[in-house]
């Protein structure tokens, strides 16, 4: 019923000279064959000391190759990364994938314990590392390597890579909750790589600013992939502050964040004046909800806001939605090339973007593949126009006691357009020994500037339950408590609700 609208919603909005050179790339040797014919002489990729073409990329690439078929590693062995965000791990990441092996970045937050751990289970046999976190390899009986490696020869790319071939696998909570590695292959990446090139405005020849680890699927893909493949310049640098404070120096055309990293930007173009993000043409915003009152404000300073949807087990990008304005709440349609459907009331997603499975865990592979088919675990509605919105998660439903599911992002959604409202999370609590629905808000700081802890109190409930008034009373919220501290979040900077619940 909305394929063709889909489809047109996408293509639409480039040329078709742009969309031919936007073809699909089944692995990233093809894409890596790309930048060399196609942006040779571009800057691809820089820091403060260093800028480098696409020619000089794809021979530094090659050089690490080189090193790597040094090493003696056994057939599609799996090599390993760790590393704040920098040059040599974005080349480890396109030598490791187009020699055949499988590409393991590793965040940055593991200790020693639980790296000896991802060690073993994952069979790691060698790791990249960083001087940074090179104590935490000591006692590693696995082969270790300083970042910075590199061959004085170039070698070829892997032979009989193609699509189906496994390219990377990513750590993530997974639709059940546990920590799993998804596994992902050439085909994947590339398709949620070639997503993220369908743009509003300009297509190619973007400057990005790399905020998000590689080790997220949203950073390396939307982040890292599209920008290759679109020819595109990436200022690089391991300190997430220090990269939002070179905004006005590189010039970015084009930034990829998540909300909470928006929000620090916007602060400081707030107190900076709007010529600090000057540059800025588009943001894509994604992993967690955007509030409209965030939207509006990048609007308002002619900054184009891109939302979208995806996954671990999607290679990220599923979706996007170009009319924010029109429908801020919606994830927008999926991309083309992709079949969906709702069962019960959930999303199912099939194309060439969905995960191999879960690494050596068949039943939860099971549990969320059919047939091709992912479960995504998101509930969701379908307008008229098929715009999709989530309305909720079915691992995070709270059963009422007369029975009735409620879904906390769904209530969540109607207080984000409350200007009082920065952040918030709705759980299940209790209040004089009875199970109630309660919000943890924390405020939007400009709302509650010079103001008491009883007056915030007091602008909370009321804020509650001027919302309250415009919901079933089966989804009303009795308890109301304010935050003085951030949420805990994970490392999409989401906020982590198992850690408060």
């Amino acid at each position: 019923m909305f394929e063709e609208k889909r489809v047109q919603y996408f293509s639409g909005r480039v040329s078709e000279e742009d969309r031919a050179r936007l073809a699909y790339m089944p692995t990233i040797c093809d894409l890596l064959e790309k930048m060399k014919k196609d942006y040779g002489e571009c800057e691809a990729v820089g820091n403060d000391e260093v800028k480098y073409t696409y020619n000089e990329l794809y021979s530094r690439v090659a050089r690490k190759r080189d090193f790597l078929y040094n090493l003696g590693l056994t057939d599609g062995a799996k090599v390993a990364v760790m590393s704040r965000n920098s040059i040599d791990s974005m080349e480890w990441f396109l030598a490791i994938t187009s020699a055949g092996y499988v590409m393991i970045m590793l965040p940055a937050q593991l200790n020693e314990q639980a790296l000896a751990g991802c060690t073993m289970k994952f069979g790691i046999e060698a790791l990249f590392i960083s001087d940074e976190f090179a104590p935490l390899a000591a006692g590693l009986n696995t082969k270790v390597f300083p970042l910075n490696s590199i061959s004085d020869n170039e070698a070829p790319m892997g032979k009989n890579i193609v699509k189906e071939t496994i390219a990377a696998i990513y750590f993530t909570g997974g639709t059940t909750g546990a920590p799993k590695g998804v596994v992902t292959n050439h085909g994947a990446l590339m398709r949620g790589a070639q997503n993220g090139c369908w743009r509003d405005n300009r297509v190619f020849h973007h400057r990005y600013i790399a905020f998000l680890p590689l080790s997220h699927i949203y950073g390396s893909v939307a982040g890292f992939l599209t920008g290759l493949y679109t020819g595109s310049y990436i200022y690089v640098n391991p300190d997430m502050k220090k990269s939002v404070g070179m905004i006005p120096f590189v010039k970015p055309t084009c930034l990829v964040v998540v909300p909470g990293l928006a929000e620090i930007i916007l602060g400081l173009a707030s107190v900076k004046g709007k010529e600090f993000i000057g540059s800025v043409e588009e943001m894509l915003v994604g992993a967690a909800p955007v509030p409209p009152r965030m939207m509006k404000a990048f609007q308002d300073m002619g900054i184009k806001i891109l939302a979208g949807y995806g996954m671990t087990e999607g290679a990220n990008l599923s979706s996007a939605n170009y009319d924010v304005d029109k429908k801020p709440h919606s994830m927008g349609m999926i991309y083309p090339d992709q079949e969906y459907k709702i069962v019960d009331g959930e999303l199912w997603v099939k194309g060439d973007n969905v995960m191999v499975g879960y690494y050596n865990d068949p039943e939860a592979t099971a549990a969320v593949l059919e047939d091709g088919w992912l479960k995504t675990g998101d509930l969701v509605d379908v307008d008229e126009e098929g715009f999709i919105t989530i309305v909720g998660r079915i691992k995070n439903l709270i059963i009422l006691s007369n029975g009735e599911n409620i879904s906390p992002e769904e209530i969540e959604e109607v207080y984000y357009k409350e200007n009082f409202v920065k952040d918030c999370l709705i759980k299940e609590d209790t209040m004089n020994g009875e199970a109630v629905i309660a919000i943890e808000i924390l405020p939007y700081g400009p709302e509650v500037e010079g103001l008491s802890p009883e007056e915030i109190q007091k602008k909370a409930e009321d804020v509650v339950a001027k919302v309250n008034a415009t919901m079933p009373t089966f989804k009303r919220v009795t308890k109301v408590m304010v935050r003085s501290e951030d949420f805990k979040r994970t490392g999409a900077m989401k906020i982590d609700r198992k850690a408060h619940i």
